[in-house]
Order: structure tokens, then C-alpha cells, then sequence
């Protein structure tokens, strides 16, 4: 299956991975991180902030994300794939709904997933490094979070 980017008008570049044929889960999309270079870690003046959280350059090359949590229904489709390398439970979660977020759902088993999505798709897919999480999440900001620097119950799930 060709791989078709798409650019919406604020030049985001993304693509939609299809799960037909393999449930009725949505399909994945896929937001391409532009590279960029970045201050890892947390100001010594951050709240909260851990001894390991020491502030550094990290440069980071282009990368795709997915544009939102996998979903329960997404998790079970793949699950149902042949095996790579451990099984899966294509029903993990405690709070259950299609489009719910999966979880209880370990780093390994979130690989294993990332490995089926390949092998079905032909193309890589794997979790994000710290480094890229990080970038990703603080969206060209430097405050502790990507809407700025105190969590209300306004912007908290």
C-alpha cells in the first residue's frame, strides 16, 4: 500500500494508516514531527524537577507521531495480528470503550504492537525515544507543560 502525505493548510504533513481489512478500528493518523534541536530536561528552578532532569542540547531528526492515543479498538485489531515476538490481550483495559484509550498496557506489549503494525503495513513502526517524546510534547515551548507552566483543571484530562 503506497504511503500518500498529506499537508493540512497550516503545513502539518501527515498520513492515515488503514486498519481495513483487519477490524473496524479507525484508521491511525500520523503527524510528521519536523526536526529540530531543543533544551532536554528541566530548569534547576522547575518545580518538581528530578536530579536526572538536567538540562541539555538535543537535536532530533524528523519523525512521525501518531496524532492521538491508540485506541481500544485500534489495539484489539492489531492484537488479533499474527504474533511477532510475545502475545498480546486484545483486551487489556479496565475502563472499557471502542474509542477509549487502551491501557494496562506495558512497554513491551506497546512494542509487540508497534511490530505487528509493521509487519501488516511493510513500513517501520516503533515508539517514540525520550528525546523525541519530549520534543513532541513540548511543542517549541519551555514551560513544564505545552500550554505553559501551571496545570488547572482547565487543561487536565
Amino acid at each position: 500500500m503506497p504511503l500518500t502525505l498529506r499537508r493540512t493548510p497550516a503545513t502539518t504533513r501527515y498520513y492515515t494508516e488503514s486498519l481495513e481489512g483487519i477490524g473496524e478500528a479507525l484508521p491511525l493518523q500520523m503527524l510528521l514531527i519536523p526536526a529540530g534541536t531543543f533544551m532536554m530536561g528541566s530548569p534547576e528552578d522547575e518545580p518538581d524537577r528530578q536530579e536526572d532532569e538536567i538540562q541539555h542540547e538535543v537535536s532530533v531528526p524528523p519523525f512521525f507521531l501518531g496524532r492521538y492515543p491508540i485506541t481500544q479498538a485500534q489495539w484489539r485489531a492489531v492484537a488479533n495480528l499474527p504474533q511477532v515476538n510475545r502475545e498480546l490481550n486484545p483486551e487489556p483495559s479496565n475502563f472499557k470503550g471502542e474509542n477509549l484509550p487502551v491501557e494496562r498496557v506495558s512497554w513491551y506489549e506497546a512494542v509487540e504492537f508497534c511490530d505487528r503494525l509493521a509487519a501488516r503495513t511493510g513500513r517501520p513502526y516503533r515508539l517514540p525515544s525520550e528525546a523525541e517524546w519530549e520534543y513532541a510534547c513540548r511543542a517549541g515551548t519551555t514551560a513544564p507543560f505545552h500550554f505553559g507552566r501551571t496545570l488547572t483543571t482547565e487543561v487536565a484530562n
